[in-house]
């Protein structure tokens, strides 16, 4: 509440909150932060409660932002389309979308998502001899008893390779918490061949 309603929507909209033009290269779901917040929507909305809503490729972005030492980069989901010989008809360059955060916040968001995964409510996603960034979360949906159980994260933490997001819909939190962690950490081995 002391950064105040505006602030954290301009950090949001760092990340791509609010983008309702965001394409891979089809337009995607937009991901909003609410505007207007009186002080207790403010503290609801900054831990991703009240009306926020976020996709998974949205909380991918924001992994990956955090891991490229602040830099967000725009997503896409084809990086080269060849023609039947195999020469290249289209290639997609990697660009900046924007600077989220600075590297220094950066690095101390990785050692607090480090702390996630080695003795807090991730540790689900440890791989031996591969240290892990990661973030759990929980959305509530309301009256149901069921919620939205997310982690987020990317690895190796100290040379990022893969940033990772898994939602898992209209669960009870136990189930949720033991779904979402060990089903990245599945992810994380595949790509990176553990």
């Amino acid at each position: 509440m002391d950064l105040g309603a505006d602030a954290l929507q301009a950090q949001a909209e760092k990340f791509g909150f609010n983008d309702p033009g965001q394409t891979i290269p089809m337009l995607v779901v937009e991901s909003v932060f609410p505007e207007d917040l009186n002080a207790p929507q403010t503290a609801q909305s900054a831990i991703g409660q009240r009306d926020v809503q976020a996709t998974p490729l949205q909380m991918a972005m924001v992994s990956a932002a955090i891991a490229n030492g602040g830099k967000l980069m725009t997503p896409y989901i084809v990086q080269t389309v060849r023609s039947a010989d195999l020469k290249v008809v289209n290639e997609t360059k990697p660009s900046l979308y924007s600077t989220a955060v600075s590297p220094a916040t950066a690095a101390s968001l990785t050692q607090m998502m480090i702390g996630v995964v080695d003795s807090g409510s991730g540790t689900a996603a440890k791989i031996p001899g591969v240290q892990v960034a990661g973030k759990t979360g929980t959305a509530e949906l309301g009256d149901s008893g069921l919620n939205n159980s997310w982690f987020t994260g990317f690895a190796p933490a100290n040379d990022p390779q893969v940033a990772v997001t898994i939602v898992m819909e209209r669960v009870d939190v136990l189930s949720g918490a033991q779904l979402t962690s060990p089903n990245a950490k599945k992810i994380f081995e595949a790509v990176l061949n553990k």
